[in-house]
């Protein structure tokens, strides 16, 4: 009995089929289908309006080099583990800069010459398919940066055909002023979120697949006007307005959230499940020169004060990404001085 099990779990890796500890294991787990960055997937809606592949700087864990190079993590970059993260995180998402991953003219074209897919297309997104290329011009186009779970949704025999998947870290998609990716730029597929977790991995793993480091994106509290990206070439940030194809990008102002909103579900500005600075209101190292949030984020400066001042300038990221600077007075730039001697 044990040789026969045995035997049947060496199939499986063979077979390149891998299994999670979701809940409602067996034959009750839900499939999902794990889609590399160039593959099609199940029944695409179109051909690939993907500009390009995604260069090895993808790495959510740090940057690396067009050498392949490592360096030191990005600011604002996403943790390597996974769970749920705020779709408005600065540094969530890459892309190059002045430069689009996914061709939006090309898809509304591929969807207007088809009226049928066109319809289970806009239907999926929840609008009319006469909608179709403003609401596609209101989506921006990026790359994910980690591995994300989401609903795609295939088409077949008029109809769109929903499953789960995971896209790998490095796919074109496009995600609307919330940071939700909505449209899967290799298959022209509509993407909502996820439905429920775990489940049964199917396909051939990527090298850097693990369950654990799959992420899911939860909408930003509040629509934001330009998303934070990191050049994938340079690891560095950039702006880009919700709906800009590249031409509009910007370079990120220093510290800027840039999206206008808190960072991931547990406040700290990065997402769930990773390490953090500590929030607003908790006490941190004292900040020379200024005190400053992590890169990604603003920091206020030091206040100024009379030599004497006791108190310390001290930065912390909290949710909205601006420090905090704490003690009543210190020496300029943030510095705190050593308190005048008293008289004898």
């Amino acid at each position: 009995m044990l040789a026969g099990a045995v035997l049947v779990a060496g199939l499986g890796i063979a077979l390149g089929v891998v299994a999670t500890g979701g809940s409602g294991g067996g034959s009750s787990a839900q499939a999902v289908e794990m889609q590399p960055v160039s593959a099609s997937g199940q029944e695409p809606f179109t051909d690939s309006v993907a500009n390009g592949s995604a260069p090895a700087s993808a790495s959510p864990s740090g940057s690396t080099s067009a050498a392949g190079s490592a360096q030191s993590p990005t600011a604002g970059s996403p943790s390597a583990s996974g769970g749920t993260v705020n779709g408005g995180q600065p540094g969530l998402y890459g892309g190059t800069r002045e430069v689009a991953s996914c061709d939006v003219p090309k898809l509304s074209a591929y969807l207007a010459a088809d009226t049928d897919k066109a319809r289970a297309w806009a239907g999926v997104e929840g609008i009319d398919s006469s909608q179709i290329n403003g609401y596609l011009n209101g989506l921006t186009p990026v790359v994910l940066r980690q591995d994300t779970r989401v609903t795609n949704h295939g088409y077949e025999n008029g109809q769109a055909t929903p499953y789960q998947a995971v896209l790998q870290s490095g796919t074109a998609v496009l995600v609307d002023n919330q940071g939700v990716p909505r449209v899967r730029c290799a298959c022209g597929n509509p993407l909502t979120p996820p439905s429920g977790t775990g489940g049964t991995y199917t396909g051939t793993a990527w090298s850097s697949f693990h369950p654990d480091g799959v992420v899911t994106v939860q909408p930003a509290p509040a629509p934001v006007n330009q998303i934070v990206l990191v050049d994938q070439a340079t690891g560095r940030q950039f702006d880009r307005p919700v709906g800009g194809t590249g031409g509009t990008d910007g370079s990120a102002s220093p510290g800027a959230s840039g999206s206008g909103s808190s960072g991931s579900q547990s406040g700290t500005g990065k997402p769930s499940g990773a390490s953090s600075a500590p929030s607003s209101g908790a006490s941190s190292a004292p900040a020379s020169g200024g005190g400053s949030g992590s890169p990604g984020h603003s920091g206020s400066s030091g206040s100024v004060g009379s030599p004497g001042g006791g108190g310390a300038g001290s930065g912390s990221g909290g949710a909205s990404g601006n420090g905090s600077s704490a003690g009543s007075a210190g020496a300029p730039g943030g510095a705190s001085q050593p308190a005048a001697p008293g008289t004898p």
